[in-house]
């Protein structure tokens, strides 16, 4: 079994000076610069949605605190999806 892990491992790709650990390194970058555009941007849709709430009428205000709601759960979402991503890769 030993060496049939073994013969499955990638130590070098064919086709240039990459190897998997570029490639790693590369999908880690691109997951933390995701990580920060994400949060921004459901940031700046937070601040929108408490203006809203904030203006809203009686009738509008469940709908806004739900899309509220929604929109935290997302971020969680994010935050927790890339830091699974940056996990798998730092078990590599």
């Amino acid at each position: 079994m030993l060496n049939y892990l073994q013969l499955l491992a990638i130590n070098h790709l064919e086709g240039g000076n990459y190897d998997v650990n570029s490639i790693l390194k590369a999908i880690k970058t691109l997951t933390n610069w995701c990580l920060s555009i994400g949060i921004a941007a459901a940031g700046v849709s937070l601040v929108v949605g408490f203006i809203l709430y904030a203006v809203a009428d009686v009738d509008q205000k469940a709908r806004v605190k739900q899309r509220i709601i929604q929109t935290m759960l997302g971020i969680a979402g994010i935050i927790l999806a890339i830091s699974l991503v940056n996990l798998i890769i730092d078990l590599f």
